[in-house]
């Protein structure tokens, strides 16, 4: 049954069906990239608590509790350098459909609590949460404001934060456009394969 390509998803499942050292080849290239970007994100994670924010690195005498949005009790994340480093992954598999229906297919991603706080911290209220019962009221500024956001805001979607997303900003497209040749490159050599008869049954 032929199959017609279309897309980056549809290129790797046609490649894993009939070129698999193709695909295996495509997933080498653009690990190397994701792995710079990591690299960089991991030197952009503070080695203690950023801001005097001393209680947050801070081992608590007794178990901290928060409520998280589902209503479950959970500690709030402590502040633990080697861990949030140590949680910037990458990934080459299918993530999972976002909201809108699109899935990634290559990523690197900040998997720790207080590593995606640290990362996206103010995008929202970058004064702090007006709603804060906390007893210190510039408590949420002071927590929020630890440097820049890097990256951009779009309609309906945030792209900033301090640690992957300032490496992809400060990467400056480079490793980007590598992923992008690496595709094209790819494709143009399954192409190839098709139109020379190496590969049966695609198209």
């Amino acid at each position: 049954m032929p199959v017609e390509v279309k897309g980056v998803i549809a290129l790797r499942k046609a490649l894993n069906a009939y070129a698999p050292d193709l695909a295996k080849q495509l997933t080498v290239e653009i690990t190397q990239s994701l792995k710079v970007i990591q690299k960089s994100a991991r030197g952009f994670v503070p080695s203690s608590a950023p801001g005097n924010l001393y209680n947050w690195d801070r081992q608590p005498s007794a178990e901290p509790k928060a409520f998280n949005t589902s209503g479950r009790v959970r500690p709030f994340p402590r502040y633990d350098a080697t861990v949030i480093k140590r949680g910037i992954v990458y990934r080459t598999g299918y993530g999972k459909p976002n909201s809108k229906g699109f899935r990634s297919l290559f990523r690197v991603r900040n998997k720790s609590a207080a590593g995606a706080i640290y990362e996206t911290a103010g995008r929202k209220n970058p004064n702090g949460d007006p709603a804060s019962k906390s007893n210190n009221p510039n408590a949420g500024a002071r927590f929020v404001q630890q440097g820049p956001l890097y990256g951009s805001k779009k309609a309906g979607q945030d792209m900033r934060g301090r640690v992957i997303y300032r490496a992809w900003a400060q990467d400056e497209g480079k490793q980007l456009k590598a992923i992008f040749d690496a595709i094209d490159k790819t494709d143009k050599a399954f192409k190839a394969r098709i139109a020379s008869g190496q590969v049966k049954g695609a198209a």
